[in-house]
């Protein structure tokens, strides 16, 4: 289900192979986003109570930029933008302008919550079917490269 001109793809759950329940995503929240350290899962948040994780799609932009995970199940895909008036959506956004003034998250920390989502590094695998175009057999615990 699309939120029109939002930047937001919500996940079809009932489409999900497993039966975990979706957890809520809080739109109006701006999350406090950390660097990972890693390729496929490169921020991350301690959002009210649980972890929310974001998986770069390399498919982009035939999908949107991210997939949002949270406390390990997949929840939204979103491209963010920072003028939205969704504040989730443009925390997002300003992602992609100054990830190296982000705040890292400490080795253990971070490998303990990529390690949830870590399976579901190519777009789709977190549904049982990868996207055939953009799916890179990847590891989700590849460390991310210093520019």
């Amino acid at each position: 289900m699309a939120a029109a001109g939002l930047g937001l793809v919500f996940v079809d759950m009932d489409a999900r192979r497993d039966s975990g329940p979706n957890p809520d995503v809080d739109l109006a929240v701006s999350p406090e986003w950390k660097r990972t350290g890693y390729k496929f899962f490169p921020f991350a948040a301690w959002q009210a109570g649980a972890w929310w994780v974001l998986r770069f799609n390399f498919g982009f932009p035939e999908h949107d930029m991210y997939t949002l995970f949270v406390d390990g199940q997949v929840t939204v895909d979103v491209t963010g933008a920072e003028r939205s008036e969704l504040p989730l959506v443009a925390s997002v956004g300003a992602l992609d302008r100054f990830p190296e003034a982000l705040p890292v998250l400490d080795g253990d920390t971070a490998l303990n919550v990529v390690s949830q989502v870590a399976a579901y590094a190519d777009y789709g695998s977190e549904h049982n079917d990868p996207c055939l175009f953009c799916s890179l057999g990847a590891d989700g615990l590849t460390p991310q490269e210093l520019a």
